[in-house]
């Protein structure tokens, strides 16, 4: 009986071990075909590899080459990052005439110990079997060495080290877009480097990654750093601090008001203001009538208004406006029709937009006003990056809010052409072009992150109808709009587009040609080009800027008179000057350029502007405007720099000053000491909206003398240089709401800017922090502009959370780090406990944006 169930059990055994054997089997048949076809696979991708055409290999490497940029330190004279390329493919990268493009703000691979700086070219990175050489300006090239370079196997990392000079504090010192090209095929984005949000750049971890040096202070700022700068600053008045933006210069209020409703309230036509009256009905959506028996009516009148302190001479701008609550009546008087639509602003400052209705309750006011500045200015950089029509009449709307009377354009410089110019259409047939043409006659070769094709924001330039539409945008809004073709230097976009013009016109002969092979390229500008200055001795370049000039003067002609023309006149190489051919006998041929465009006899209705730098004598003193031929025509110097201290000495010399500092208006500046904000920092490291609220332009430095003529300084300008600005929302987030700022103090002077008094400067601050969180960031919220959100500033302390925003009034959220996405946000209404990590973030004004997130921990 045991033997029978010894047996059984036996046998029971046997089985269960076959049937493992044969459920096996077929597994490690499995097992043996999976392996055989990834052989198969891998030897069949390196053949692919081998088979690939031209074209599919830089479809290849566009596709599949994962590119990280790190900065790896920042030291006195240079700094040093690290390149990876990692190929993410399954197909070896064995080719050797690719080439990778790709912009960087600094000099990479420099020669340090030389004075000029110049390039090298084919310069080998460390041990990568790589080679790097100079295209252009601050574009370069990364190619195979023939020799050298070792295939990138798939999910292989190849390391290259770099150095630049100067240093890389901030991630949009890297630009995006790098290309790949190669022999026989068309270049393509590598698509790790596609885009804005530059995450091929590694973040800023380290203090030497974001430090000039050892002595710089300028650590970014914690939620911490932010709390204590606001706090002092940080009162929430829970509505508007200022009745109108920019502060009127006398208001009297009373405590009366008015039901203003636009459907029953008229608009009384005007024979002296008819343009205005329109503008208002229109905005307001109200009706025009000839006369009214009744109350509720707005009424323009022709006058002048009488000033009860700060004496002054008349203004064309000054206004009058009167709500009279109890005759239910509004009245703007003025002398002009600008003074008349200034007044009109200011009502529709005080009409509550915020109020989804046609009722809305105005205080009775009585305002008299008229700006400290004849010139309240703006400048947009067309040619690094081109920005549309629409883009610009939206600023016009802006301006006109806020008063502002002057948009200067920059329509040329190395970068691009922008304005159409029929009688030479190479001008913008390839000077407004940036594509990969290395010959350069379809187009510039891309920069500034542009990519290799035509549809970038690299691309551009306004026909003579859309620049007309946009003078007749500015001028229904009284914003004179200033043209600038930056001369003799910053001409590269012309000068290549000049060089095919001759090719296609021989029969011209030299009628514009600028520069010649003999003038020589000994030199770098500071934005690395050394072939794009004129040379101001050949009659070309006047022939060429009679054809410009005569263009504009007629494009203006009908619209808004052209008057004030800039010719830039600046960062003009002393060594390219130095070297040209020049037949004329003179010590400073820039000075003789200067005296060739302003004593210009065709054009003499013309007034001309230019940046400080291109009027001073080597000695930085100003050329006298005698010696310049200077007699019924006013020459405006734009002063930019603090290197030369001209601000008083120009003024002092008769020219007429605009204020254009680049420490407090430059706004492609960051708005923090942040490698995450974007901007350029050559100025200074930042420029807050309350630096820009705070600016003296009267105000000078140590070595700057004395200013004996104040009455020459006319005005201010903000400035938007657009080498990192490529889309309408960098556009936005850079201009404002410091451009709010500077048409503040560019039309009110307060007087804590003469006495000095930091107490009542503060006080000043809160009510314009405060006008700008409850009316001024809704009203740009309503418009749809993408105005920068402050991050906000915040402390735990014991236990609880605190909270402060530069702009009081502006929702901020936090949130739990959980690690989780996406993460749950609330809202922070006060007394917060909070005994974990947190994340924190400021709404706009309309909750629909938020500002970068901020790490506070208990």
């Amino acid at each position: 009986m045991y033997a029978m169930r010894m047996k059984r059990t036996i046998n029971w055994t046997s089985m269960g071990f076959l049937r493992k054997v044969m459920i096996s089997i077929p597994l490690l048949v499995v097992c043996i075909l999976i392996i055989r076809t990834q052989y198969f696979n891998i030897r069949s991708n390196v053949i692919d590899a081998d088979n690939q055409t031209p074209q599919e290999k830089i479809d290849y490497i566009a596709q599949y080459l994962d590119v990280r940029w790190t900065v790896k330190e920042n030291l006195h004279t240079h700094a040093k990052h690290m390149l990876v390329f990692k190929n993410t493919g399954t197909h070896t990268i064995k080719d050797k005439s690719w080439k990778i493009y790709f912009h960087h703000i600094r000099i990479v691979e420099p020669l340090l110990e030389m004075v000029d700086d110049r390039y090298q070219h084919n310069v080998l990175l460390g041990q990568s079997g790589l080679r790097i050489s100079h295209v252009s300006g601050l574009s370069y090239y990364i190619f195979p060495d023939s020799v050298l370079f070792k295939p990138l196997k798939p999910s292989e990392e190849l390391s290259i080290p770099i150095m630049s000079s100067h240093f890389q504090l901030s991630k949009t010192d890297a630009f995006p877009n790098w290309y790949v090209t190669g022999p026989n095929s068309s270049p393509q984005i590598i698509k790790s480097t596609e885009g804005e949000d530059l995450k091929f750049v590694s973040s800023f971890n380290h203090p030497h990654q974001w430090k000039r040096s050892k002595e710089d202070r300028h650590n970014p700022y914690t939620a911490k750093d932010r709390y204590n700068m606001s706090k002092h600053s940080f009162e929430d008045l829970g509505k508007t601090g200022k009745i109108i933006i920019p502060t009127p210069e006398e208001v009297h209020v009373s405590k009366k008001s008015v039901v203003f409703d636009t459907s029953k309230w008229i608009i009384l036509s005007s024979v002296d203001f008819p343009s205005e009256v329109q503008f208002l009905a229109d905005k307001l959506g109200m009706k025009i009538a000839q006369k009214t028996d009744n109350d509720k009516f707005i009424q323009f009148t022709k006058g002048s208004p009488t000033f009860h302190k700060n004496i002054r001479e008349d203004n064309d701008e000054a206004y009058e406006l009167r709500v009279d609550a109890e005759a239910r009546k509004i009245s703007i008087t003025a002398p002009t029709n600008h003074g008349a639509f200034n007044g009109l602003q200011s009502l529709l400052s005080l009409v509550d937009e915020s109020v989804h209705s046609n009722a809305r309750s105005l205080q009775d006011v009585h305002i008299k006003d008229r700006p400290r500045f004849t010139y309240r200015g703006y400048m947009v950089d067309l040619s690094r990056n081109f920005h549309g029509k629409e883009t610009i009449k939206e600023l016009l709307d802006i301006m006109a809010i806020y008063k502002l009377n002057k948009l200067h354009l920059h329509l040329s410089d190395d970068d691009g052409w922008r304005i159409q110019i029929p009688e030479i259409p190479e001008l913008t047939k390839l000077g407004s072009n940036r594509c990969h043409d290395e010959n350069e006659t379809i187009c510039l070769m891309p920069s500034l992150g542009s990519g290799p094709h035509k549809t970038s924001l690299g691309s551009g330039y306004y026909t003579v109808k859309d620049y007309q539409e946009i003078l007749e945008y500015a001028n229904r809004r009284h914003i004179q709009i200033i043209p600038e073709i930056d001369m003799p230097s910053h001409m590269r976009a012309a000068l290549k587009s000049i060089t095919l013009r001759q090719q296609n016109h021989k029969e011209e002969g030299d009628l514009y040609k600028m520069t010649d092979k003999e003038d020589g390229n000994n030199y770098r500008t500071a934005q690395g080009f050394n072939d794009n200055s004129a040379n101001p001795c050949r009659q070309g370049l006047y022939n060429f800027i009679d054809v410009v000039l005569r263009t504009l003067v007629s494009i203006h002609k009908d619209i808004q008179p052209l008057t004030l023309f800039h010719f830039g006149g600046d960062e003009v190489p002393a060594r390219a000057m130095h070297d040209m051919k020049c037949s004329v006998n003179r010590n400073d041929i820039k000075q003789y350029f200067i005296e060739r465009i302003v004593g210009n006899t065709k054009f003499k209705e013309l007034s001309y502007a230019a940046w400080e730098d291109g009027l001073l004598n080597k000695d930085k003193s100003p050329h006298s405007l005698e010696s310049l031929g200077v007699k019924a025509r006013d020459l405006y110097a734009f002063v930019w720099t603090e290197t030369n201290k001209a601000l008083f000495k120009v003024a002092n010399a008769g020219y007429k000053v605009v204020n254009c500092r680049g420490a407090f208006l430059y706004f492609d500046h960051p708005y923090e000491p942040d490698p995450e904000e974007r901007g350029l920092y050559w100025a200074t490291r930042y420029i807050n909206t309350k630096m820009v609220f705070g600016f003296d332009p009267f105000k000078g430095k140590k070595g700057y003398g004395s200013l004996d003529k104040p009455e020459n300084i006319v005005g201010m300008q903000a400035q938007l240089w657009t080498e990192l600005i490529r889309t309408k929302e960098q556009f936005d987030y850079m201009t404002y709401p410091r451009l709010q700022a500077m048409a503040e103090r560019a039309w009110h002077r307060e007087e804590w800017e003469t006495t000095g008094d930091k107490t009542e400067f503060e006080r000043d601050w809160i009510k314009f922090a405060n006008s700008l969180s409850y009316r001024e960031l809704p009203k740009l919220d309503r418009m749809h502009v993408k105005y920068r959100v402050p991050p906000p500033g915040a402390i735990i302390k014991d236990g609880i959370l605190h909270v402060a925003s530069v702009f009081p009034g502006l929702p901020i959220e936090y949130s739990v780090n959980t690690g989780s996405q996406p993460l749950v946000w609330s809202r922070v209404k006060g007394g917060e406990r909070i005994t974990e990590t947190i994340i924190l973030r400021t709404l706009s004004a309309d909750g629909k944006r938020h500002s970068r997130e901020v790490y506070v921990h208990p």
